[in-house]
């Protein structure tokens, strides 16, 4: 998560200037904004034990058509990404296979246990119609589609096949997989945005699985909650 979180500020600060020329010559009509949330796990299939906390980071760059004769009000379209960390208790043993998933029982509350998770990256396509209330407050409203480029997962636990050591015994190993074979490869979300000026509340929902159905894959649909930056 530090490494992507850098990489993400990194762009952040190299498109920031570029963002501010091009919105100037534009009549303000290019936006740059960045999301850092946390994704809820709703309703999880009884394999699949997900932690509450699961934070993640998006950024997009969008041209906004007035609609209308208003400057105020507009239709935003553009490209972006988004990375999500999904935690969670349980375990996918054969990540690779393009038969059947085997997942283990939960960790939860297991000594030796340190940390799961399932780590999608998505380009999107966001589409959002932004109303604004007196040029600050800020409403939008839309609807984003994301191709996912690359997963992995990363486990630290106790070095045993099924990992459920219970003494706290045995060697903790860093296992990490570069490559998950039953994932959906599209992700289609619905969100909002609330906010005063260039800070929003931010909340998104993915109607599609993150896991494609069927092979014993864990089942979810994550909602991301958290704050929006647009400060150009």
């Amino acid at each position: 998560m530090k490494k992507v979180l850098f990489t993400f500020i990194a762009l952040i600060i190299s498109a920031t200037s570029f963002a501010q020329l091009i919105a100037n010559k534009t009549d303000k009509r290019i936006t740059l904004g960045f999301d850092l949330f946390s994704d809820i796990q709703l309703s999880p299939s009884s394999n699949w034990d997900p932690r509450g906390f699961n934070q993640g980071v998006s950024l997009a760059l969008t041209y906004n058509f007035p609609l209308g004769e208003s400057t105020k009000h507009t239709v935003s379209v553009g490209l972006g990404m988004s990375s999500h960390n999904y935690f969670s208790y349980s375990r996918i043993l054969n990540p690779y296979t393009n038969e059947d998933l085997i997942l283990s029982e939960s960790f939860r509350g297991k000594e030796g246990f340190k940390r799961y998770k399932v780590n999608p990256t998505y380009a999107e396509v966001p589409l959002e119609l932004r109303f604004r209330i007196k040029d600050a407050w800020k409403i939008g409203v839309g609807f984003k589609v994301g191709v996912m480029l690359a997963t992995k997962t990363k486990y630290v636990g106790p070095d045993d096949e099924a990992g459920l050591l219970t003494d706290g015994s045995g060697v903790t190993v860093h296992e990490k997989y570069t490559y998950i074979s039953n994932m959906e490869r599209l992700a289609y979300s619905a969100t909002l945005r609330v906010g005063y000026k260039w800070v929003s509340a931010f909340a998104a929902y993915q109607f599609s699985p993150v896991f494609a159905v069927g092979h014993d894959a864990p089942v979810f649909h994550p909602l991301s909650v958290g704050l929006s930056f647009a400060p150009f």
